[in-house]
């Protein structure tokens, strides 16, 4: 590459560090599993006593509990703290707010909705600061990338691109000095994957990153048309489960290993898959439990529901948060040595996609993004997609305000432009949308 492309970009990655230059720092000094243990322990102290003094809605229940001082902090252990559910944050949104939220810069965010049961957040530019810390982290130590330096593919979902015809000058410069090439995996026709793979193996990056079913379809397409793909150093998958079949099928086609990362958008950075397996759960950035039917921690190689507690989000503290996800419950200690607690899977999303006549495959992602990000403005509280042929979609909403003609309207335009004008978009408004049997929200279901 041109020396004069890799100097900006290097000043850009010592910029973007320095930005969150002292969570970085105090992540490198964690090296022990002991370390990291003393780290999470005084953090969550902190936390505590942050929610203690500043946030209502915790004031309350550690009262309820025997704590009448932040001096009685050091009796209190998480596993005392009731669960909270995206229900509670919705009905005491206002207590789980803390009350020195103007001295920090927050901002309001959107749950991604993949249990069709969207849910708005507050987060703050130190919560960012340690999941940019995070994600550098895992790039570096995990993976061996550096970033904005190695060149990347990203196969990424993005309205934009499909509803304003393309990109802003802040996204194209941004993509520029972080040496990134972001692919469209919400356009993924057969032209559109042939474009992708031209783009990949003309860029040839070191490192490619995507939803797993896109990369999976664009890898399928590659193997049914004879067509190479250039093979980068890594491949990391996120936002879809990725399974066996697909991360054979997309090692295979890549000639690499595909590494799975779980996040969320309320908790951002959680796991990341190392070269033996395992997922290591970012331990000092968000804490996690996997509990049983009972409320109670499982052994290892059991599975159950994945609770969050966000070490670093002052501006709304989320203590045992229910994801909505299970998983299965790792082995304190990895064959790789990393000292971070692991995971041996995440088991409960369900992200069927949605197929056209012509083969053509629209994630999940879509929908989650139209229904429970982008156009949720809180009319609806839960929804699921229903593909009932390949001309028919079936979208039932439990609605909390009155959903106008307008915004269905919207709504429609937007699916026809990726699932065809012929298609007919039937709404039901219900009371209820029934669980699956593990309890969750199916978001989405393809009955074709």
């Amino acid at each position: 590459m041109n020396r004069m492309h890799i100097f900006p970009r290097f000043l850009y990655y010592k910029m973007f560090l320095s930005l969150f230059r002292g969570p970085y720092a105090k992540i490198q000094k964690i090296t022990t599993k002991e370390e990291l243990e003393l780290f999470t322990k005084n953090q969550l102290k902190q936390l505590f006593t942050h929610c203690y003094e500043n946030v209502p809605y915790y004031k309350k229940i550690f009262s309820d509990l025997g704590i009448v001082s932040v001096y009685d902090i050091e009796k209190l252990t998480l596993d005392q703290i009731p669960i909270l559910t995206k229900k509670e944050i919705r009905d005491h949104f206002s207590g789980i707010s803390s009350l020195d939220i103007n001295t920090r810069n927050w901002f309001y965010t959107t749950s991604g909705g993949s249990t069709g049961e969207p849910v708005r957040l507050i987060q703050d530019s130190d919560y960012q600061k340690w999941n940019h810390a995070t994600d550098t982290y895992y790039h570096e130590k995990i993976l061996g990338i550096k970033r904005f330096i190695a060149k990347e593919v990203r196969l990424w979902g993005n309205e934009r691109d499909i509803f304003q015809g393309g990109y802003g000058i802040q996204k194209r410069l941004q993509n520029h000095f972080t040496n990134t090439v972001l692919l469209n995996s919400f356009c993924m026709t057969d032209n559109d994957i042939e474009q992708y793979i031209s783009i990949i193996n003309k860029v040839k990056p070191e490192y490619v990153r995507g939803y797993a079913g896109s990369l999976f379809e664009l890898c399928a397409y590659s193997r049914i048309h004879d067509i190479s793909l250039y093979s980068p150093k890594i491949v990391a998958s996120a936002a879809e489960t990725l399974t066996q079949d697909m991360r054979d099928t997309i090692e295979e086609s890549f000639k690499t290993k595909i590494y799975n990362f779980y996040g969320s958008r309320e908790t951002l950075n959680l796991a990341v898959e190392c070269a033996h397996g395992l997922l290591h759960i970012f331990s000092f950035n968000n804490i996690i439990e996997i509990v049983d039917e009972n409320n109670q921690p499982v052994s290892e190689g059991e599975e159950g529901r994945i609770l969050v507690t966000p070490l670093h989000n002052y501006s709304m503290p989320l203590l045992r948060y229910d994801i909505g996800d299970m998983g299965i419950k790792g082995p304190d200690f990895c064959s790789c040595g990393n000292f971070l607690p692991t995971l041996k899977s995440v088991t409960g999303r369900v992200t069927d996609h949605f197929k056209l006549k012509n083969g053509t495959q629209v994630p999940a992602e879509f929908f989650i993004h139209l229904l429970g990000v982008v156009c949720n403005n809180e009319k609806i509280k839960k929804f699921q997609v229903i593909q009932e042929n390949y001309n028919k979609i079936r979208i039932k909403v439990v609605s909390q305000n009155t959903v106008t003609g307008d915004y269905t309207h919207d709504i429609d335009k937007k699916i026809k432009v990726v699932m065809g004008q012929e298609c007919e978009i039937i709404w039901n408004f219900v009371d209820e949308i029934p669980k699956t049997k593990s309890g969750k929200y199916r978001y989405t279901i393809s009955k074709v």
